[in-house]
């Protein structure tokens, strides 16, 4: 696929409207990692602990469909067939009708160059169900074992030149294949930030995926609105990815490359003296919160080398320190615990660089 293809991809993608560069990521605080050799992991023995629940996820590889479309009356009879992942994916429910949609998705599905991608992105998830699926079925075990009423949801995989990432819900799951791709594809989303572009990858799909659905389970009081607050609300939800994915680095589930893990762990002390002299535990202005949990490439308030985000790693410290602590607590009472200050007062929290 030349440069002179893949442009003229991008001008239709960009005439017939579909393609929006919108990711859910960007929504909430919740990201996922970068290298699968990197730093950390839990405990994998304890996978096989679960291994008599069964979970089967069905998975639909509807790429190969969209493939397929042969006229508009085709394409609408696939978004009906397919009405959850044509509506809350492809926001079909914010047209009249189908019909309007499926004269915009049709014409790049047809497209002589749409082919260049489709073989790039089976040639990258190849072993999506062996690897990716098998992934996510090992998680759910480990929920289901937690939480026996939770609902097993199917997965749908599309490829929409980059429309979206992913939809996740308790019955459904839609992971777009080309935007997961990232920097492993020729051409990369293009109006997503480089420093989130990296995440995206195989390896990633299912730590993302587990943190949207940690959602479910992570109770949480927004009345104290202060940073440390917000710290450790993501700090919970990064733990529980931890616990449904104890094969999987630390790096994968947070974001950051091997030398920001590495970096991070050895500077802990001089961050949290950061966050203290500063006064910043209980800031409740959203702007100054944003500047330590939300989506940037760096915290340049601590320094111009320490990643992003850097206060949601305080806070799943502060989290992991607290179920040390305190180990006659479940996970169920973990996620439960709408008190922020109470998991960090209980956690006794005292960093040391390591």
């Amino acid at each position: 696929m030349n440069q002179h293809k893949i442009t003229n991809l991008k001008s239709i993608l960009i005439m017939i409207g579909l393609k929006k560069g919108r990711i859910l990521q960007n929504l909430f605080f919740l990201c996922v990692g970068l290298l699968l050799w990197s730093c950390g992991g839990g405990d994998c023995d304890q996978v096989d602990r679960y291994e008599d629940i069964v979970v089967d996820i069905p998975v639909e590889h509807l790429e190969e469909e969209m493939k397929e479309l042969k006229s508009v009356d085709h394409t609408v009879a696939f978004l009906e067939a397919n009405r959850a992942m044509a509506d809350y994916f492809l926001d079909a429910n914010q047209y009249p009708n189908d019909t309007i949609l499926a004269k915009r998705l049709l014409p790049l599905m047809q497209n002589v160059y749409i082919d260049s991608l489709f073989m790039e992105v089976g040639e990258y998830f190849s072993e999506f169900d062996s690897e990716n699926i098998s992934e996510l079925e090992s998680a759910f075990r480990i929920i289901k074992h937690y939480y026996p009423s939770t609902e097993i949801p199917r997965v749908q995989t599309v490829i929409t030149g980059q429309y979206n990432d992913l939809y996740v819900s308790d019955s459904l799951i839609v992971v777009g294949l080309d935007f997961f791709m990232g920097h492993n594809g020729t051409y990369p989303p293009n109006d997503v930030p480089a420093y989130i572009v990296k995440r995206y990858m195989k390896e990633s799909v299912s730590p993302i995926i587990l943190s949207f659905v940690s959602n479910e389970f992570n109770q949480i009081d927004q009345s104290h609105g202060t940073l440390l607050a917000d710290m450790i609300n993501v700090g919970k939800s990064y733990y529980f990815v931890s616990q449904m994915l104890p094969c999987k680095p630390d790096s994968l589930i947070i974001g950051y490359t091997a030398e920001e893990m590495k970096l991070v762990k050895q500077n802990r002390e001089i961050i949290w003296a950061n966050l203290i002299q500063n006064q910043l535990l209980y800031e409740t202005n959203h702007f100054v919160k944003n500047k330590f949990v939300g989506e940037s490439p760096n915290v340049f308030e601590i320094s111009d080398k320490c990643p992003g985000r850097v206060g949601a790693w305080v806070g799943w410290e502060i989290v992991e320190k607290y179920m040390e602590e305190n180990p006659e607590v479940t996970l169920q009472q973990l996620m439960a615990e709408k008190d922020a200050h109470k998991i960090f007062q209980q956690s006794n929290y005292k960093p040391k660089n390591g």
